[in-house]
């Protein structure tokens, strides 16, 4: 009976989705406000409706009801309460619900506020929203029912529906197959729910873009309205990105914590675009143009979260990252190709009434440099478009599907993550309409021998041979300079105005100028995240050996002696081999490392847990790949020295920090410009 409850509700949701969408179109035309308030009041009825049937799943994962189809793929009597609740998002139809949960949530704290009546914007915003919301809940209603059970008739024959069908009897297995062992990790606590967090928000600038572009008003209106809004997404989506990097390195073992895997790859093209999005918006609000820049990275923004979703829940490419092929693949391409060709159908016959009003100088100047900034991203996204489609393409036309390795990424985006980190460092120097080179001279002067004492650091006592990482480590010191200079220089200036009031000088400017300082720790945050990349794509070493017990084996400045192996069976049923390996530098201890394997029997499936110790400076990384039986005592070890690998955790803490920063809200009746003395 609470199965089919469950069902009604989000069944419910998907009618008012339908009748929102009516209401909404109908006031459109009559013109009519109560119709257009109706069809409001039914997008903030839907997720409640959703968050019934979401607890009502819960339920049944910590219930164990194992007669339940979907409980009984994804938990087992052995997982601790928190797996059981996270395996919500652990299988399809459970995600799916988990994503429509989302996607009305923000839906619904966007249209919360009662509208001017002449928002002209509104129905239009209603519109689409009720479109993506409808999709995405008839994939729940009728496709991938997370409410289904398990029935069997006396002929032995199985049926999974909702409601009893009649005859059969209902069938509970007394335990479940269980979480994929991959998910079992405290990362898959939060980095699901930040990346669709990040994924789903991008329907408020989708839906205002297509409500600009529909009513014909291309002012600032929408682009204000949105930019909080995608500036929260944005971080979402960072942070999920991040999450699943660490999930990554701690879990899979190949010593890194990107792979360019496809998924990986089509999660990462809507954070460029949004990148490059959220800078034009802000040119658009100081210069006034950028329109279509604008208006576009908005649209495209979105699809490429339809496009990424796509890739991950039709199972059109195999990958670590994605669900299994399911009867969504198909409706989930109608519905992208609808949204792809509408978006640019409306775009393209708009794009006479986007003119520009105002068009920058090709000079030294912050608008020429964030123009730049932004072709590289878009060159990047690109590069990872051609890579994600190219094994589609080649098993349409060859019946053979061709991946893209991580090599072909790299030898691409390199270089151009690379500039885009020059720009990044470059940018704060230029002022707004242009500077002259030479003005530039007496922080050039200063910054110019300082940015060069981190790569000479690296050459010294780092070893760095390799040119490319060299210059990328001066790149990304040069760039942490600058923006430190622009942080600290208005607070020296105040402390010299006002000596001993240090602390006033320090909050003075953040208080002033949220934005801009936010911003800076933003750029900032992002310079420190590109030295921990550097430190894993240009400077690491590895080795693999097989070692007896007691041999050790030497790699840059460190002995790595296998010391020890225990076998043993856990509680839960896990088959552990837990090996020991001690880390000595010039003979002193450093540390231990305890790589080992988990075997789930039941599964068929073997885990890697690597060894880690970690600083600033480095990562000592360990994983076991094989072992003999004991009397032997032999193991193969994969070793890995990771440097720098902390700052890239450390970065996205200054980047979240930043982005609180610029929209922490200003004191009532404190506005005022910001403190900058000359």
């Amino acid at each position: 009976m609470i199965t089919a409850f469950g069902y009604f509700t989000i069944a419910l949701a998907f009618l008012l989705t339908v009748y929102g969408l009516i209401a909404a179109c109908w006031g459109v035309m009559q013109k009519s406000q109560p119709w257009i308030e109706s069809a409001r009041l039914a997008l903030l009825m839907i997720f409640p409706l959703i968050t019934v049937g979401l607890i009502v799943m819960l339920g049944l994962l910590i219930g164990d009801r194992f007669d339940v189809a979907y409980v009984s793929s994804v938990i087992s009597q052995d997982m601790p309460p928190y797996l059981k609740l996270t395996a919500l998002w652990g299988g399809q139809s459970g995600s799916l619900l988990f994503w429509n949960w989302l996607l009305a949530g923000f839906c619904a704290l966007f249209i919360f506020r009662k509208w001017q009546d002449d928002f002209v914007f509104l129905p239009w915003v209603l519109i689409v929203m009720f479109v993506t919301l409808g999709f995405f809940l008839s994939l729940n209603v009728f496709l991938e029912i997370p409410f289904e059970r398990l029935w069997h008739f006396p002929d032995g024959t199985r049926l999974l529906s909702v409601f009893q069908p009649f005859g059969a009897q209902s069938l509970v297995p007394s335990d479940g197959q269980g979480l994929n062992p991959l998910l079992r990790h405290p990362g898959m606590i939060w980095h699901p729910p930040a990346l669709y967090l990040g994924f789903v928000g991008f329907i408020i600038p989708f839906s205002l873009a297509i409500a600009s572009l529909v009513t014909g008003r291309h002012d600032r209106q929408w682009l204000a309205i949105a930019r909080p809004w995608t500036l929260v997404t944005w971080v979402f989506l960072t942070l999920g990105l991040v999450l699943g990097m660490r999930w990554a390195y701690d879990v899979l073992g190949w010593g890194g914590y990107w792979g360019w895997d496809p998924v990986e790859v089509a999660a990462l093209m809507p954070w460029l675009s949004a990148t490059a999005l959220l800078h034009t918006a802000f040119l658009q609000k100081r210069r006034g143009g950028f329109k279509r820049w604008n208006t576009a990275l908005g649209l495209l923004t979105f699809v490429l979260v339809l496009f990424g979703t796509f890739i991950t829940r039709s199972g059109v490419l195999s990958s670590v990252h994605s669900f299994a092929a399911s009867d969504i693949g198909l409706p989930m391409f109608y519905y992208l190709s609808l949204v792809t060709l509408g978006s640019l159908g409306l775009i393209i016959h708009r794009w006479p009434s986007l003119h520009v009003e105002y068009e920058p100088e090709f000079k030294f100047s912050r608008e020429v440099l964030v123009l730049f900034s932004n072709l590289v991203l878009l060159s990047i996204l690109m590069v990872c478009f051609l890579g994600v489609i190219y094994p589609i393409i080649s098993e349409l036309l060859t019946d053979t599907q061709v991946t893209v390795g991580p090599a072909w990424y790299k030898r691409i985006n390199g270089p151009l993550f690379t500039l885009n980190l020059f720009l990044l460092g470059v940018c704060p120097l230029a002022g707004w309409g242009g500077t002259k080179i030479f003005k530039l001279r007496k922080q050039l002067v200063v910054l110019g021998p300082l940015s060069l004492l981190l790569p000479l650091a690296a050459w010294l006592y780092g070893d760095v041979r390799n040119a490319y990482a060299l210059v990328a480590v001066w790149l990304a010191g040069a760039s942490g300079l600058v923006i430190l200079g622009e942080c600290t220089h208005t607070v020296f200036v105040l402390n010299r105005q006002q000596p001993g009031k240090a602390l006033k000088a320090l909050v003075v400017p953040f208080q002033a100028k949220r934005r801009y300082y936010g911003g800076l720790l933003v750029h900032l945050g992002i310079v420190l995240m590109s030295v921990g990349i550097i430190g894993i794509e240009g400077l690491q070493e590895e080795t693999q050996v097989t070692l007896a017990l007691g041999e050790s084996v030497t790699l840059s400045q460190y002995r790595f002696e296998f010391t020890g192996l225990e076998n043993y069976q856990s509680q839960d049923s896990r088959n552990i081999t837990e090996t020991v390996i001690t880390v000595f530098r010039n003979d002193s201890p450093v540390g231990v490392l305890y790589p080992q394997r988990d075997f789930y029997p039941g599964l068929g499936m073997a885990i890697t847990h690597p060894g880690l110790i970690s600083n600033l400076s480095r990562d000592l990384y360990a994983i076991l790949i094989d072992w003999r039986p004991v009397s032997q005592d032999e193991a193969t070890f994969r070793i890995y020295i990771n440097p720098l690998t902390n700052w890239l955790w450390i970065g996205t803490g200054v980047l979240t920090l930043g982005v609180i920063t610029a929209l922490w809200p200003k004191p009532a009746g404190k506005g005022g410009k910001a403190h900058r003395p000359k």
